[in-house]
């Protein structure tokens, strides 16, 4: 079978064995009592090495299974199954996907986070 992965599925296995050597390196860290900042922006790294893979695998979910469950009558059920494996994972849907508790997907209000000039010095 692997000779039948998409290039985006080697692009994700290879970043996640780069992963697990990143996850190996760090296990070492904590082992010879490294500097704590120093450990933690290694797993930060890793953190963002795996959200990268993620986004990989749903591009190559959207170009292979997805739209063939589109093009075969079987949208709905394929939107459902994404939305769900998505729902919780920031990195695919974004800051504020669970604003006020919405769910992806559920209409929510714009909510601005920068405040207003008038309104720094006011107390609310």
């Amino acid at each position: 079978m692997a000779d039948e992965l998409t290039a985006k599925k080697r692009a994700a296995l290879n970043r996640l064995k780069t992963v697990r050597g990143h996850l190996d390196g760090i296990i070492r860290m904590l082992e010879a009592d490294a500097y704590c900042v120093d450990v933690m922006k290694q797993i930060s790294a890793t953190q963002s090495s795996l959200e990268r893979a993620n986004r990989i695998m749903l591009h190559n979910h959207l170009e292979t299974c997805f739209s063939e469950a589109v093009l075969d009558g079987r949208g709905q059920p394929a939107i459902d199954e994404l939305v769900e494996a998505v729902k919780f994972n920031p990195a695919l849907t974004g800051p504020q996907a669970r604003v006020n508790g919405a769910a992806v997907g559920e209409a929510e209000p714009a909510i601005d986070t920068q405040p207003d000039a008038e309104e720094e010095g006011s107390a609310v």
